[in-house]
């Protein structure tokens, strides 16, 4: 069985876990049921149309050729222009490839992000690179990813980037416009920004230069060393895995790095 469809098998095991693992609304009253209801009837929408997808992938790669095994990354060049949080002296990075639309991105930033940050990126020993990889079967990842980089023009980058996170299901150009007017972000400019091809071209780089390093899904992350405009030393790690397996990554790239 190839790489390829190793991958598939799995992440369409995870989308079944993901769909069962949604919690059953509780029983305080009509109204707050039936929101409750259609709420997991949107993300019950959205796995749906993920495993879909994932089935067409899943045949096309029963169709071809057995895949070569690519080699392992272990060094990536940085971008200066990426959006950055955490320390400026920090001597490890995580670089993140994301989709907003993405459901196992949005619990990656629920459920496993805050206590990397708490722990590694708002003590300063870890930077926190984020990279767009929109995924071609989630139509608002890109315009969600556009809304974010249009926010960093006026400084407000992390502060849409998290709210986007939390707003998976509203994703469009109404929340963009609701956000933006939240952070009081002057809006001739976020509008004529949202509508910059240059905006566009900046993330089909990110997602060119993801897909050169072998990402096929979200979220993928790479964790190592920053020697000048690069990454060494690289672990990757694929999917929303559970803080202690970040924790062990960032542990060990610390331990490898040069005592001052």
């Amino acid at each position: 069985m190839g790489v390829i469809l190793r991958k598939i098998l799995g992440l369409m095991a995870c989308v079944i876990l993901a769909a069962c693992s949604v919690n059953p609304p509780v029983h305080t009253g009509n109204e707050e049921i039936l929101n409750k209801l259609g709420e997991m009837n949107k993300q019950i929408a959205t796995l749906s149309d993920d495993v879909g997808m994932i089935k067409k992938a899943l045949l096309a790669a029963q169709n071809t050729a057995p895949e070569q095994q690519k080699p392992a990354i272990t060094t990536m060049e940085l971008d200066s222009t990426a959006p950055v949080r955490g320390g400026e002296n920090a001597t490890i990075a995580i670089v993140e490839f994301s989709d907003y639309q993405c459901p196992f991105c949005g619990r990656f930033h629920a459920q496993v992000l805050p206590s990397v940050k708490k722990a590694y990126i708002d003590t300063g020993k870890v930077r926190h690179i984020f990279r767009d990889f929109p995924l071609d079967f989630h139509p608002q990842a890109k315009s969600a990813a556009i809304a974010a980089n249009c926010a960093g023009e006026q400084k407000n980058y992390w502060e849409m980037h998290d709210s986007l996170f939390a707003n998976q299901n509203r994703l469009g150009a109404v929340l963009y416009e609701d956000l933006a007017k939240k952070m009081n972000i002057n809006m001739a400019s976020f509008q004529a920004c949202l509508k910059d091809a240059r905006q566009a071209e900046k993330i089909e780089k990110d997602l060119s230069y993801g897909q050169s390093l072998g990402i096929d899904g979200t979220p993928s992350f790479f964790i190592g060393r920053i020697e000048g405009n690069k990454l060494v030393d690289v672990k990757q790690i694929i999917g929303a895995q559970p803080p202690a397996v970040f924790a062990q990554a960032i542990e060990a790239a610390l331990e490898s790095a040069p005592k001052n």
